[in-house]
């Protein structure tokens, strides 16, 4: 049985990522290269687990379809700058990221 107390504190800290905490004000001002960092690292987390076999076919399913829809708007949003990824991230992809990072988070590894 896995602790509730880890899934959550394991949650929390990825939505703080996602929201980018890191300084009061600056989730609004992200960059394409902070953005796609946080979901690397969540995708990292993903992956590992589903090799492990922690991972539901329905939890492979949800977060590959939101990760292939963020990829959509990154890619989209990158082309956009001209491969510049020190611009701010679009809204639309900063929605999408969180809603991988929450998807994972949302599996209890």
């Amino acid at each position: 049985m896995r602790p509730q107390w880890l899934v959550a504190v394991v949650s929390l800290v990825a939505m703080l990522i996602a929201l980018g905490c890191s300084t009061p004000g600056s989730a609004g001002s992200r960059i394409l290269k902070q953005v796609d960092m946080d979901v690397s690292w969540a995708m990292t987390r993903f992956r590992n687990g589903a090799s492990a076999g922690a991972v539901t076919l329905g939890e492979k399913e949800q977060v590959n379809s939101a990760y292939a829809a963020y990829q959509t708007a990154y890619r989209e949003a990158l082309q956009a700058t001209h491969g510049d990824r020190n611009t701010p991230a679009p809204d639309n992809v900063k929605t999408l990221a969180t809603q991988v990072i929450g998807a994972i988070s949302a599996i209890p590894f």
